[in-house]
């Protein structure tokens, strides 16, 4: 009896032991494809960008994952986005046999365009699938630095234009001026 007693406890522990071990089911990734680093916040004074890609050879998906964190990046910072929604709706017929068509569509574009200075590289993984996924990181600081800087220079490029502008309408004003004033008037002496 105290054998049977002793084997049924040490089969117990050794089930406990194994269940807790073995960890919740939320603390395994589901995609095996993914890096464990995926779902990660940024410090606070980082701003990251993450990149996946899989093309025909390593050296292409590691070139393109680690642009496409780099792109990520630079629409978190800048990115200008174009918009437009139709919604079309018409009914027809009689009251007894109508027909109804409506049509939706939603077109969005994103353009974005900035330099980036001071992105480096943190974390690289290459998926069991040969994907391969780049984690980049920019400073807060060198962003606020190009953001200021792109806003001065837009600034300056649309002075440059207005003073363009009005000195090209000084000159049309000068050349109808002197398109009316073509012959000159004798003078009486």
């Amino acid at each position: 009896m105290k054998k049977g007693l002793f084997l049924c406890l040490t089969a117990l522990a050794v089930v406990f032991l194994t269940v807790s071990c073995s960890g919740s089911p939320n603390s395994k990734r589901a995609d095996p494809n993914t890096p464990p680093w995926l779902n990660d916040l940024p410090p606070a004074d980082e701003i990251w960008g993450i990149g996946a890609a899989k093309q025909s050879s390593e050296q292409m998906s590691m070139t393109m994952a680690e642009t496409r964190a780099r792109a990520g990046i630079a629409r978190q910072l800048n990115a200008k986005v174009e918009d437009m929604i139709t919604d079309y709706t018409r009914d027809a017929g009689t009251t007894a046999s109508q027909t109804a068509l409506s049509l939706q569509e939603v077109v969005t574009r994103q353009v974005t365009s900035m330099q980036l200075k001071g992105v480096q590289p943190i974390r690289k993984w290459r998926a069991p699938d040969g994907t391969y996924w780049y984690l980049v990181s920019y400073p807060k600081a060198e962003a606020e630095k190009a953001l200021t800087e792109l806003i001065t220079n837009a600034v300056d490029n649309e002075a440059a234009r207005f003073a363009e502008f009005k000195a090209d309408e000084a000159l049309r004003m000068l050349d109808a001026q002197l398109a009316r004033n073509v012959k000159p008037e004798p003078v009486d002496r």
